[in-house]
C-alpha cells in the first residue's frame, strides 16, 4: 500500500510539471525573447509620453522601438529620440524610407541617387551624428525592398549598390554604434528564394542582422489576402533565411482585427517562445484607418491585450 501511494504521488507531481498549471496558463516560453514595438514618430515629449504609456499597458518594458525616418535633409539624424528610447532601455530601430515623405512611391530615383553617390553629404552626417550620439541603434536600410509598393522595391542590382555604399560611408566614418539591418517582406503567392529573396541581399560582410517582415491581413481587407496562421505568413521565409547565418527577428509583426486574434496572437507568442531560430520581434502597435490598413494594435481587443501582457510579464521574468 505505501508503495502504491509513493508511486500515486510521484505521478501526480510528474503529471502536474509536464502540463504546467493549465489552458489559460499562456505561452510557455523556453528562454526569454527579445521583443519591441512600433511607435509613430510625432512630437518628441508625445512620443516619450507613448513610449511610457505603452509600458504600463504591457506590464512591462519593451526591448526595441521602431520608428520610420526618410531622405529628407530637414529631418536630421534623430539623436534626441536615440537618447529617449536609451533612457527607457529601450534599443531604437530606424527604419529608412529611401524617398521623401510626400513625394509618392513610384520614383526611384532615390535608390538610384544613393546609389551613385547624390547622397553622400546626407548620410556622411547621419553617420557622424550617430557616432557622436555614441549610443546602439539598428538601422534598416531600404525594408521591404522586394515588394513594389516602395518606390525603393523591385530593383536589386541597384539596392544592392545602395547599400553597400551608404554601409561603407558609416564605417569610413566610424559609427560602428549602428548595426545594420536586412529587412526584406516575407515571401507570397508564388514568389521564390532566389528569385525574389537572395538576390536583394548585400552580401555577409555588410549586414549584422536579418528583420522579416509579415502580417496576417485578414479576410476583409482587399482581394488578395486571406486570414493566414503565423506558420502560412512566416515559416518559408524563416527557412530561407537561416542561409544568411544571422540573427533573425521579425522586425514587423501584426494581426488584423478579428474574432480569432485572440488565438492568432496567442499562438504566435507560444511558437516564438520556443523556436530557437529567432531572437525576437517587433509588434507593429499601430492602426491608421485613413490608410485604410487593418486595426493591428493588441489592445484592439480586450482579451488580445491580456494575452499579450501576460506573455510579456512573464518574459521579463525570465532568467537568462
Amino acid at each position: 500500500m505505501k508503495c502504491f501511494l509513493l508511486y500515486g504521488l510521484i505521478s501526480l507531481v510528474l503529471t502536474f510539471f509536464l502540463q504546467g498549471s493549465g489552458p489559460d496558463s499562456g505561452p510557455e516560453q523556453n528562454s526569454k525573447v527579445e521583443w519591441g514595438i512600433y511607435e509613430m514618430l510625432t512630437r518628441r515629449y508625445s512620443w516619450e509620453e507613448r513610449l511610457d504609456q505603452a509600458t504600463k499597458d504591457f506590464g512591462a518594458s519593451p526591448q526595441f522601438v521602431l520608428f520610420f525616418r526618410d531622405l529628407n535633409p530637414r529631418r536630421s539624424f534623430p539623436t534626441d529620440q536615440v537618447k529617449s528610447a536609451h533612457a527607457r532601455n529601450m534599443t531604437p530601430i530606424v527604419s529608412l524610407e529611401i524617398s521623401e515623405w510626400g513625394r509618392g512611391n513610384d520614383d526611384s530615383s532615390y535608390l538610384e541617387g544613393v546609389a551613385e553617390g547624390k547622397f553622400d553629404v546626407f548620410f556622411r552626417q547621419w553617420a557622424k551624428d550617430a557616432k557622436a550620439n555614441g549610443l546602439p541603434l539598428i538601422l534598416r536600410f531600404g525594408f521591404e525592398m522586394n515588394g513594389d509598393w516602395f518606390a525603393w522595391g523591385s530593383q536589386p542590382e541597384t539596392f544592392v549598390i545602395a547599400w553597400r555604399r551608404t554601409y561603407n560611408l558609416f564605417k569610413e566614418v566610424g559609427a560602428d554604434n549602428v548595426q545594420w539591418m536586412f529587412s526584406p517582406n516575407v515571401l507570397w503567392d508564388k514568389r521564390t528564394e532566389k528569385k525574389d529573396f537572395y538576390n536583394y541581399y548585400p552580401g555577409a560582410a555588410y549586414v549584422d542582422l536579418i528583420g522579416l517582415d509579415g502580417y496576417n491581413f485578414g479576410d476583409h481587407h482587399d482581394k488578395w489576402h486571406r486570414w493566414q496562421t503565423y506558420e502560412e505568413v512566416f515559416e518559408r521565409t524563416i527557412r530561407a533565411s537561416l542561409k544568411f547565418n544571422k540573427p533573425i527577428y521579425l522586425s514587423e509583426i501584426g494581426c488584423a482585427d478579428d474574432k480569432r486574434k485572440p488565438a492568432w496572437i496567442r499562438d504566435f507568442l507560444d511558437k516564438i517562445s520556443k523556436d530557437d531560430r529567432l531572437k525576437g520581434f517587433i509588434y507593429f502597435n499601430h492602426f491608421n484607418p485613413r490608410k485604410r490598413e487593418p486595426n493591428w494594435r493588441v489592445d484592439s481587443d480586450p482579451e488580445t491585450l491580456k494575452i499579450f501582457r501576460d506573455w510579456a510579464v512573464k518574459n521579463e521574468a525570465k532568467v537568462e
